[in-house]
C-alpha cells in the first residue's frame, strides 16, 4: 500500500529474535519532501556519547555513555508532554471488532498505527525502513546482559525484547545505571517512559483500566533505540498504567528502523563466534547463557541479516551547548539523585 509517499507492506523477515504474538508490517519511508528533514522526534549526538533525546526544540532526556560501555548517565528534561499520536476515541476502539490479541486484531491495530505514524503532524518516522509489529515483554530476569565483546553485539542487530514495564511508574528526573553489573532492570530491553505517569484516578487511566479488564485495550507503541539498549514509550503511557494497575499483561506495538546490509563470508568472524561460544558454554551452561550463545551464533552467521540501527543528528553547538544545557538543568531543579562526580563526568 502507498500513503503519502510512504510505501507500507506485509513484514516477510524470517526472525526478529523476538516473541511476537501476530503478524508485522514494513514501512519503507522515501528520502524526499517532509521525509528528507530531521524528524519532530529526534536522537542528537556530541562526542563522546552524549546523545540527547528532543521532541521539536524541547530536550526529552540527555544521556552520556561509557567509552567501554560499562555505564550511563540519564537525565531528564522538564517537557511534561512529549510527542503524541492523536489521542484514540471511544469509537476509534470500538470499530476493532475482531477478537483482542487475535492475528486480525494485531493486523487491524498495526495498520491503524501505521497510518498515524505517516500521517502525524511531529514526525518520528524518517526517511528509510522501519518495522511495526507486535512484542511481548519478558520477565527482566530473562533478559541479556549487556555485551562485552564485539562478537556479542555491534550495530545492526535486532532489537531486545522488552521488559521491565513497571519501570515508568518510577519517573526519576535523573539515574545512573552500572552496565557492567548488569542489575536485571537495566539489562537491554528495558522500557523507559517519556513523561510521568498519571494519577491512578485520572479519568482517561480509569477508563482504560475497564479495557484492561475486558480485555480491548488497544496497544501500547514502543520505540526501540539500539544505542541506549532501550524502548521508548511513545503513545500509550496511561494505558501501560492502566494494565500495570489491573495486574494484566498490555498488548505492545514495537517499532524500530532497520537495515538489511549485503554481508559477505568471513571465516575469521565465524571461527571467532564459535570460539566465543565454546568458551561460554564451558563455563556452564544455564538457559540464559544458550539463548545468549544462539543469538550470537545466529548474528554471525545468517547471511545478509536486518537489524535495526538508531539515526542520530549532529547537535547544534556541539559539546559545549550539552554541558551549558545539562549545567542549566542542574541548577533549575535540585533534589538529584547524582553525585558531584557523576555531575562533573556527565557534563
Amino acid at each position: 500500500m502507498q500513503h503519502p509517499g510512504v510505501s507500507i507492506v506485509a513484514d516477510d523477515t524470517r526472525s526478529w529474535g523476538l516473541e511476537t504474538p501476530g503478524p508485522g508490517l514494513l514501512l519503507h519511508v522515501p528520502a524526499k519532501g517532509r521525509w528528507a528533514q530531521r524528524p519532530a522526534v529526534c536522537l542528537e549526538a556530541a562526542p563522546d556519547y552524549r546523545i540527547r533525546l528532543r521532541c521539536m526544540a524541547q530536550p526529552l532526556l540527555w544521556t552520556r555513555i561509557d567509552a567501554y560501555w560499562d555505564r550511563a548517565v540519564f537525565l531528564r528534561g522538564t517537557w511534561p508532554f512529549p510527542w503524541l499520536l492523536p489521542r484514540l476515541s471511544a469509537p476509534e476502539v470500538r470499530a476493532v471488532e475482531a477478537p483482542s490479541g487475535s492475528e486480525a486484531w494485531w493486523e487491524d491495530w498495526s495498520w491503524r498505527l501505521a497510518r498515524a505514524l505517516v500521517e502525524c503532524p511531529l514526525p518520528v518516522l524518517h526517511a528509510g525502513h522501519w518495522c511495526l509489529r507486535p512484542v511481548r515483554a519478558i520477565p527482566a530476569e530473562k533478559a541479556e546482559r549487556h555485551p562485552i565483546s564485539p562478537m556479542e553485539w555491534g550495530f545492526g542487530q535486532p532489537p531486545m525484547p522488552p521488559h521491565s514495564l513497571d519501570a515508568v511508574e518510577r519517573y526519576l528526573p535523573a539515574w545512573k545505571e552500572d552496565w557492567w553489573e548488569n542489575a536485571p532492570g537495566q539489562r537491554p530491553g528495558a522500557v523507559l517512559g517519556l513523561r510521568a505517569p498519571s494519577h491512578p484516578e485520572d479519568g482517561r487511566v480509569k477508563s482504560w483500566r475497564k479495557r484492561a479488564r475486558d480485555g480491548t485495550l488497544p496497544p501500547v507503541l514502543l520505540l526501540y533505540v539500539d544505542i541506549l539498549a532501550k524502548w521508548l514509550v511513545l503513545d500509550g503511557h496511561d494505558r501501560l498504567c492502566a494494565a500495570l494497575l489491573e495486574g494484566v499483561e498490555p498488548p505492545l506495538l514495537g517499532l524500530w528502523p532497520f537495515i538489511d546490509p549485503k554481508r559477505p563470508w568471513n571465516s575469521v568472524r565465524e571461527e571467532g563466534a564459535l570460539f566465543s561460544a565454546d568458551f561460554q558454554l564451558r563455563t556452564g551452561a544455564t538457559p540464559e547463557t544458550v539463548d545468549r550463545v544462539n543469538r550470537m551464533l545466529l548474528l554471525n552467521f545468517t547471511p545478509d541479516p536486518r537489524g535495526t540501527v538508531s539515526r542520530a543528528w549532529p547537535l547544534p553547538g556541539g559539546r559545549e551547548a550539552w554541558r551549558e544545557e545539562v549545567t542549566a538543568r542542574r541548577h533549575k531543579s535540585g533534589g538529584f539523585p547524582l553525585d558531584d562526580l557523576e555531575w562533573a563526568w556527565l557534563t
